[in-house]
């Protein structure tokens, strides 16, 4: 009988969902066993690497809101929860993006990462700021270095947060493309490489009542402003995520 290791399991489920990004349904969550193989009631330590959106949670109302804690609230139904985070810095344009990370979780069971959103769309000046390339390789880097400090544990990438309208023109192509839709499929293909999967978010964006109305209070000082997930939306990334692992 021939034994396949887990992370090629989970390689395969990441490979079908960065080409198809279908959204997981909560009738298909409920009739398959949870991704998570740490029995009930025993430690799980929770890793969570991101940028504003999930490493910080800003533009919900209140920390207890943010995706990060609502999935750690859930996973905590069913498990005794320890949450490490890993720690990152900013570029030029002071964004946190895939190639600005300096500490990953290590020792996990499950380990989320929020991390493409920002090398999408940011511009220096009239240009983009990332390159496909550039874009490959550091999600290639920063997916091999999680892979290997949590060899056991399901890995988690949260889709880019952005508009799939949005049309790019590659170099030496004259058809444009929808820049989201190619960088989901970037850092997807190492996310998979990687034993990891890819939760779709783009359609999550594309439902204003997930962002809008802008000037809304939120915690830490801020307002939301119309782009970054408001108390709804980081509710429905929530949702997601913990239906694409079906959690108990």
């Amino acid at each position: 009988m021939t034994v396949i290791p887990r992370r090629t399991l989970l390689a395969g489920a990441g490979i079908a969902a960065a080409t198809a990004f279908i959204p997981r349904t909560q009738a298909a969550a409920a009739s398959a066993p949870t991704l998570i193989t740490v029995p009930p009631g025993q430690p799980l330590t929770y890793g969570v690497l991101g940028d504003s959106i999930t490493g910080r949670g800003s533009f919900a109302s209140d920390p207890s809101l943010t995706w990060t804690a609502l999935l750690q609230a859930r996973l905590a139904q069913t498990w005794t929860v320890t949450r490490v985070n890993g720690t990152t810095h900013t570029d030029a344009q002071d964004l946190t993006c895939l190639g600005t990370v300096d500490t990953v979780p290590s020792g996990c069971n499950l380990v989320v990462v929020g991390l493409g959103t920002n090398d999408c769309r940011e511009m220096t000046g009239s240009s983009y700021t990332y390159s496909p390339t550039q874009t490959y390789n550091s999600a290639g880097t920063l997916f091999a270095e999680v892979a290997a400090a949590n060899p056991a544990a399901v890995i988690v990438s949260l889709g880019v947060w952005g508009d799939t309208t949005v049309q790019w023109t590659m170099s030496g192509s004259t058809t444009p493309v929808s820049r989201v839709a190619r960088w989901d499929a970037l850092i997807g293909e190492q996310v998979a490489k990687n034993g990891g999967i890819t939760v779709p978010a783009a359609d999550l964006y594309g439902y204003s009542p997930n962002r809008l109305p802008a000037g809304v209070a939120a915690f830490g000082g801020y307002t939301t402003d119309g782009f970054h997930p408001n108390d709804a939306g980081h509710a429905a990334l929530y949702a997601r995520v913990a239906s694409w692992l079906r959690l108990p």
